[in-house]
């Protein structure tokens, strides 16, 4: 009796094996077209994720979600009007006000026009940025000229010209919060 249920088993369990091998193609493809819409849904979602944190800090440095509101209508309009992302230009209000300095359209126009000439113009205009959050600390030094020197932005001459100072004295000069707020105030 075992050895004849054993077969009668088998023989089902075969051609159930043969019916679930058609259905295989078809299973493949409807998880492919499930993978196709639920992956670009969790990058669509980090994005957003993303977008919010950027929001929240906005929120947090201007101190109210109406300031807030505020400073990402002019993240908006500055990307609008220049080569960078939404997240460029919202990284750039958070540090600037982050470090004290009302970020205003001129002075990040200004910015994103220089940054528009050399040869990294996403480098150079985060240069620009850390040049502008390091001296509202008197804490520029050769290292922050450096990063502009090498996209292209002659940020050592034109110091070393109108200041009438070498590169260390430059360096020495920017450790001040006068000396760093007179040289950005010449490089802008």
């Amino acid at each position: 009796k075992i050895k004849v249920t054993g077969a009668a088993g088998g023989a089902a369990f075969g051609s159930m094996a043969g019916s679930l091998s058609k259905v295989k193609g078809p299973a493949l493809a409807a998880a492919a077209a499930i993978a196709a819409v639920v992956i670009p849904m969790k990058v669509i979602a980090g994005v957003g994720a993303g977008f919010e944190d950027l929001k929240d800090s906005l929120d947090q440095v201007f101190g109210s979600i109406e300031a807030g509101d505020k400073a990402m209508e002019k993240v908006f309009q500055f990307a609008q009007n220049t080569p960078f992302q939404i997240e460029d230009a919202t990284k750039a209000f958070i540090q600037l006000k982050s470090a004290g300095i009302e970020p205003s359209m001129d002075m990040l126009q200004t910015f994103a026009d220089t940054a528009s000439t050399s040869i990294d113009q996403l480098g150079a205009f985060e240069a620009l940025i850390r040049i502008v959050q390091r001296s509202a600390a008197g804490g520029m030094g050769l290292e922050e000229i450096n990063q502009l020197d090498d996209r292209g932005i002659p940020a050592t001459k034109i110091l070393t010209e109108a200041l009438g100072k070498s590169r260390e004295e430059l360096s020495q000069f920017g450790k001040t919060a006068e000396g760093a707020a007179e040289m950005v105030k010449i490089l802008t």
